[in-house]
Parts: C-alpha cells; structure tokens; sequence
C-alpha cells in the first residue's frame, strides 16, 4: 500500500489536470490523522505537501481537495511547521478576503490550524496586504480578517461563506503576548477601535465556533494586567457585560443585586439561554478570575455585582467541571483584599506560562 501511495505522489504535479484529480481523490482518505499513513506525507522533504499548497490554487474541485487534505494534514505539527510560507500565506489571505471565493471558509479552516504554530501567528500579526474596497481601509492582514468575521456574519459579504473559523485564529494568535497587547487590544489607526471590542458581541452567537473562539480570545487577553482597566471600562472596550451574558439565564435578581449591575443582564427575557457547553462556561468563569487578579479588577467586578451572577448561575447550573473555578473566583470578590494581595499577584507570575502553554493545548 506504500508503494501505492508514494507512486501517486508523483501525480500531484503533473500537467493533465484530469491526473493531478484523480490522484488527488485517490489520496485524500489517507490524510485524515488516524490513517496510518498520514506520515508519507512527509517524504521527499515534504514535497507531497508542497504539492498540495500549489493545488490550493488550481481549479474549483481540484482546490477544494486540496484545502480538505491539507486541513487534516496540518493537525500535524511538522506539516504545519512546513506552512510558514509567506506566498501561501498571502494566497490564503487573498482566498478569504475574495467576495467571490467559493472555498473561503475552508481557507480559514485552514489557517486556523496552521496559526497553532506560534511562528505563523507571529507572521499574520506584521502580514500587510492590499487594501480592499467595500471590506477595509486598512493593510494589516489581521485588521482585514476582524473586518471580514464581522462584515461577512450571515453570508453578507460573500453568499459562500460564513468565516467563523476566523475566531478560532483570534483564540490562537491571542495565545501570543504581541497578539494580545499590539493587536486586540490597542486601537487600531484605522478606525481608532481595539480589535476585541469588535469581537465580543459574539459571545452568545449560535455557531460555537464562532462564540467558543471569541470566549478563547477574551479569555487569552484577559491576562493582559496592565490593560484591566480599559477592558472594564464603559467607556472603553467594555468587556464585562459580555462575559456575563452567558453565564445568565432568565432568572431575576433582588433589586439590591440589581443595583450596580450593567444595564445588558438586568431584567433579562424569559426565553434566556445559559452557554450550553460546559468548557465555555468555565473558560467565561476563568476569564473573571483573571479580571481579579488586579485590585481594580475586582473592585469593579464587585461593583458591578458579579458575585449574584454567579451564585445565581451556581444554584442552577449542576456541573463538576466549574465548581472548582467558582470557588476560586467567589474567595476573590468575597475576601479582604489587605491579607492576600501580594501572595495573590505573586501567584499569578508563577502560573503564567503553565496557563499560555494550558491555552495552546
């Protein structure tokens, strides 16, 4: 079977494009991460994969294989080291930001594989491309890509796409600090808004691609220190009705609760939906923990009223998966802040890379 496959590499570059299909189907089974051999494509220096970057730029069907072959090869961490290629980086670009394109939402299926590999996210951050009209006024490829994940909600920008894949690239190039402090959350000079505030409407969208990889992006600049403030701020970015929204349901609080509270989960319908899936939720409850790492942090969180928020959601919600992390967060908003505040920020510089390197995974 080996020798099977290896022979129909040779395929993959060759000039009929009939051959180049055919081969191209003949193989695509084999790229999934559980076929046994997944690693052939490896051969040759990886020419197999270097094949499938220029198939990626071929006719409709052709594409269309390619993208899904490379989407399955690139949970591969060599593979995806072999993407950090600055041209298909650009075409990747080109494809998602093409209001014609038809396998845009498989493109950024695919960059939001390879951006797990913290070099290529370090490259998107200083990737700038041509400006295009009707989408952005900016040059930065991460700027175009917040302008297409909002623009293209709902198939608006391009009738074949959807784009939530892009969140998951937010969650993953977050991971960096770069991606955090010059990027989500410093203004943009195009618009003179942070990227993030763009982003965090998302948090109860529907797709939980779209919400889960904006609730990892939140989550990811939370740890962010130095930047607490602004991102509390009402007149900033805002970011705590949103964080809290989830975590509602359509319970109602005491008026003394309700005093304080942002006006977005006050009085809220009926019909409100808690976050379904249990990760999220707790990514939601993390993100607050970290907001109350700074004093102002959780000052602010306890003049908004948190704490009712998640009593409330405790009583309801039966989860093992987030009693620890609710515990963890009531003794934050809950103690006297003079006894533990310097053990609690020591604390946090400790466990800061062990969190990164938990996020990645």
């Amino acid at each position: 079977m080996e020798e099977q496959l290896e022979s129909l590499f040779e395929f993959l570059h060759d000039n009929n494009s009939n051959v180049r299909q055919i081969a191209l189907k003949n193989l695509l089974g084999y790229t999934v991460s559980t076929s046994q051999y997944q690693q052939l494509f490896k051969s040759n220096n990886m020419r197999p994969i270097i094949d499938l970057k220029n198939l990626c730029k071929d006719d409709t069907i052709i594409a269309h294989d390619a993208y899904k072959a490379l989407v399955n090869l690139t949970s591969d961490e060599e593979i995806r080291n072999e993407m950090n290629d600055d041209k298909f980086l650009k075409y990747l670009m080109t494809t998602i930001t093409n209001r014609e394109a038809i396998l845009a939402d498989l493109a950024c299926m695919l960059l939001s594989n390879i951006t797990k590999n913290e070099l290529i996210s370090i490259k998107i951050l200083s990737l700038n491309v041509e400006q295009i009209q009707h989408l952005s006024h900016s040059t930065r490829a991460m700027d175009q890509l917040v302008d297409v994940f909002i623009k293209g909600l709902n198939r608006n920008y391009n009738k074949e796409a959807e784009f939530h894949f892009l969140a998951s690239v937010f969650a993953n190039v977050s991971v960096i600090p770069q991606g955090r402090r010059d990027f989500f959350l410093t203004s943009a000079s195009y618009d003179n808004i942070a990227p993030i505030s763009k982003l965090i409407i998302f948090t109860e969208h529907s797709n939980i691609i779209r919400r889960g990889g904006v609730i990892s992006c939140i989550k990811n600049c939370c740890f962010e220190t130095d930047y607490h403030l602004d991102m509390l701020s009402e007149e900033n970015i805002n970011i705590l009705p949103y964080i809290l929204l989830p975590l509602c349901g359509p319970e109602e609080f005491d008026t003394d609760d309700m005093e304080g509270m942002p006006d977005d989960i006050q009085l809220l319908p009926l019909d409100k939906k808690r976050e379904s899936d249990s990760n999220l939720r707790k990514t939601l409850l993390e993100s607050l923990v970290l907001l109350t790492t700074t004093k102002q942090g959780r000052d602010i969180l306890r003049q908004k009223k948190v704490y009712p928020v998640i009593r409330q959601m405790h009583l309801v919600v039966k989860d093992e998966n987030i009693e620890e992390i609710i515990e963890k967060l009531v003794n934050m908003l809950m103690r006297d802040d003079e006894q533990s505040y310097d053990k609690i920020n020591e604390l946090q510089v400790d466990d800061y890379d062990d969190k990164i390197e938990e996020f990645r995974e």
